[in-house]
């Protein structure tokens, strides 16, 4: 066939062949065309191994789907911490924006190691921390408020009895009004109790990007178990300085400038090279710093927790049981049991929370060694007595 261009061909026929092989060339080439994800595909794969508290494929939004079928179906039952991080990493609006911002930055055309892509990655570690640490201040919270819920209860019955024998004469007004102080406590704590509970699960909430329907969703009675043991990691400064993503980036920069300039053309330059090589430096012994303290408040707040579970509690237990004993036997008089039960609702509480310093402190480490910094807290102000013997006094005796 005589090519058409060669042909005595009119310029509207001619027109119209151009027109159909360029279609023909776009429709062929159409299949070949990546997917319209923005790069979110190679960014979740890149994501593997620096999600907190995340096993399996990183989910991520995608321009123009709606991922409410997925969520809801995570809601239905009562959030797992693992739940919590998907929805985040789904859902949260300031992360959706900071996607939306990077725009070509974090698509497949730009290398693994650009300044966008390893902020991306950054920014997607430290949001599953964030919503995993608030998950964790959500369960714990109210899984405290509803700990002094069954003391306030205990005090309220020991008002009512304290009320009753002193109408009787059988107990003094002072030890009456001991009893009242201890359930006028014990009401001001549950609600300081119920009201961070309300606050822990609003920044849950938010943490999440939820509303409507979607924030009646039910929490875990309680915290999970800490584990047989904790992670031994002796090589944690290491393993910090080469995942930590600001350092690398700092590093990979100041390396391309020596390569640019390997000598400073003048003392300025020598200077400036000087300082660029200092801050490299100090952001490294930062990190080394860094490491140290979220290890030590890991192995902590371990060792802590464990201390309750394995020592405080049954030492409570134990002394319930007996003071039960001695009552039944009418040797003791049903204010130093209802003491007691107070103590150790005491004990309860103080050991639920260093179970939740713990599993924070987990979420810190398992941040750090996915390559984000970790904003350390101020050391934890002190705790009541663990044993809970503060709480015998309302008995008077």
């Amino acid at each position: 066939m005589t090519p058409f261009f060669n042909s005595p061909a009119t310029p509207a026929q001619r027109l119209g062949a151009a027109a159909a092989l360029a279609l023909a060339f776009l429709s062929s080439h159409a299949l070949a065309a990546p997917a319209l994800d923005g790069g979110v595909t190679g960014l979740a794969q890149l994501a593997n191994g620096k999600i907190v508290g995340l096993s399996g494929p990183v989910p991520l939004p995608r321009p123009g789907a709606d991922a409410s079928a997925q969520i809801n179906a995570l809601l239905k039952a009562p959030l797992s911490a693992e739940a919590a991080v998907r929805i985040a990493l789904l859902n949260n609006p300031g992360w959706q924006a900071a996607l939306a911002g990077a725009g070509v930055g974090i698509s497949d055309a730009a290398l693994n190691t650009s300044p966008a892509k390893l902020k991306a990655l950054q920014e997607l570690t430290l949001l599953s921390a964030q919503a995993r640490k608030a998950w964790i201040s959500a369960v714990a919270a109210a899984q405290s408020a509803a700990a002094l819920q069954q003391a306030q209860e205990t005090a309220l019955a020991a008002g009512d009895l304290a009320r009753r024998m002193a109408q009787a004469g059988n107990i003094s007004k002072l030890q009456q009004a001991k009893n009242q102080l201890a359930l006028s406590d014990a009401t001001l704590q549950l609600a300081k109790a119920q009201q961070a509970a309300f606050n822990a699960r609003e920044q849950l909430i938010v943490t999440l990007g939820l509303w409507g329907e979607q924030t009646r969703f039910a929490l875990p009675t309680e915290l999970p178990a800490l584990p047989p043991q904790p992670q031994e990691l002796p090589d944690i400064e290491n393993r910090a300085l080469r995942e930590a993503t600001n350092l690398r980036l700092a590093r990979s920069q100041w390396q391309l400038q020596q390569a640019s300039q390997p000598r400073p053309a003048s003392a300025d330059a020598l200077w400036d090279a000087m300082g660029e090589a200092a801050a490299v430096r100090a952001l490294a012994v930062g990190t080394r710093s860094q490491a140290r303290q979220v290890y030590n408040n890991y192995r902590s707040t371990y060792d802590v927790a464990r201390h309750y579970q394995s020592e405080v509690l049954p030492l409570r237990q134990f002394i319930n049981d007996e003071i039960t004993l001695r009552y039944n036997g009418m040797l003791l008089s049903v204010f130093d049991l209802l003491a007691d039960s107070r103590a150790q609702a005491q004990a309860a509480s103080s050991a639920m929370e260093a179970q939740r310093d713990f599993w924070l402190a987990e979420a810190d480490l398992q941040t750090l060694l996915a390559g984000a910094p970790v904003a350390l807290s101020a050391a934890p102000t002190s705790s009541p007595s663990p044993s809970g013997e503060a709480a015998t006094s309302a008995a008077g005796h």
